[in-house]
């Protein structure tokens, strides 16, 4: 009886010892028992792959300072084929087709501005730098000072408005400022010019370089005092002539507005391209401010019997004011900074510069 109790206390181990064998194996090799099963990959370092950083390109902005100042150094060319002389090819400055780094312009210049004169040099040049069309984006304006435009040392000067264009530098615009002429080009591309054209005569010329480095021409304004100037102009030499039959002899100023920058306002009354009107000025040559001048006075009889077709001044202004919006010339750009000027300096240049 014992021995058959040994034996059956036996087996009944063996079974227990059988079964807690079978569940260590389902809990290595079934994990659906258990809350984490190990990865075949767990012991694996993975080295993440890196994905180069390219260089930034420089913006257009970057691009155009930087060929500014090579220019400056006389290490890149500028091209005039954007703004040539169109009347005169011929007698061009610069060549069609070509590009000239700064000391070959300045050779070009000295050449021609001081063929006739005892000076051989410009005083000194400066720069500074624009921003056409409030975009962003500068462009370069550069003086050369004390070109003897008018007389010997009168402080003239000669301005070229250069931009970055497509890779290459490009002369957008140029002028001269002299004696008898005063111009001026703000911090946005607005353009303004004003000269005497005679003891009685004076002409006022507008414009604005846009953001793509096209000159627009916005208007001139040519104003005579003495109205018996006009019997050399033909379309206007009745003027004088009825004014005197009504015994009107001086106190009227004709103003002349083209929009047309080529326009010739002394042969072209009526082509709707020049403009008429006039002020009236009392015996000390205050301006009468009459309405009545323009609807029904002895002045208007004076331009409707010299066939002279004209408009009021408001009309004027109005008229400036639409071409003005039309090339997008807002108050901001129009009131836009004086330029700061910066001497350029450097000997490499001193066989034209420096008197």
């Amino acid at each position: 009886m014992k021995k058959s109790k040994l034996k059956i206390e036996i087996i009944i181990i063996t079974l227990l010892l059988m079964l807690s064998g079978c569940k260590k194996n389902q809990d290595v090799y079934n994990p659906s028992g258990s809350t984490a099963s190990p990865s075949l990959t767990s012991n694996i370092t993975v080295t993440p792959t890196i994905t180069p950083i390219a260089e930034p390109s420089l913006s257009t902005a970057e691009l155009s300072m930087e060929a500014y100042e090579k220019f400056l150094k006389n290490e890149m060319k500028v091209s005039f084929d954007r703004f040539m002389t169109k009347d005169y090819p011929e007698d061009a400055l610069y060549k069609a087709g070509r590009e000239y780094t700064l000391s070959e312009l300045l050779h070009e210049v000295t050449t021609h501005y001081f063929e006739n004169s005892t000076n051989k040099k410009i005083k000194y040049i400066d720069y500074s730098y624009i921003d056409f069309g409030k975009d962003g984006v500068n462009e370069l304006a550069l003086r050369l000072n004390g070109m003897d435009i008018y007389a010997k040392d009168d402080d003239s000067t000669l301005v070229y408005i250069i931009k970055y264009i497509d890779g290459k530098l490009s002369v957008c615009y140029y002028y001269e400022t002299w004696a008898r002429s005063e111009s001026t080009i703000n911090q946005y591309g607005y353009y303004k010019s004003s000269g005497s054209g005679g003891a009685s005569n004076h002409i006022a010329k507008y414009g604005v370089i846009d953001k793509d480095g096209n000159w627009q021409f916005i208007a001139s304004i040519e104003s005579e005092s003495d109205i018996n100037k006009l019997e050399w102009l033909d379309g206007l030499n009745q003027i004088p002539k009825v004014a005197e039959a009504k015994g009107i002899s001086g106190n009227i100023e004709l103003i002349t507005v083209c929009f047309n920058e080529n326009a010739d306002n002394s042969s072209e009354v009526g082509n709707k391209e020049c403009f008429y009107t006039f002020n009236v000025y009392d015996d000390d040559w205050k301006p009468i401010e009459d309405e009545n001048l323009y609807t029904n006075s002895i002045y208007k009889e004076i331009f409707d019997e010299a066939k002279v077709p004209f408009i009021t001044p408001d009309q004027v202004s109005n008229m400036i004011k639409e071409k003005e919006e039309k090339l997008g010339v807002t108050a901001e750009i129009k009131e836009g900074a004086k330029l700061t000027w910066k001497v350029l300096s450097g000997s490499m240049f001193n066989d034209y510069v420096g008197r």
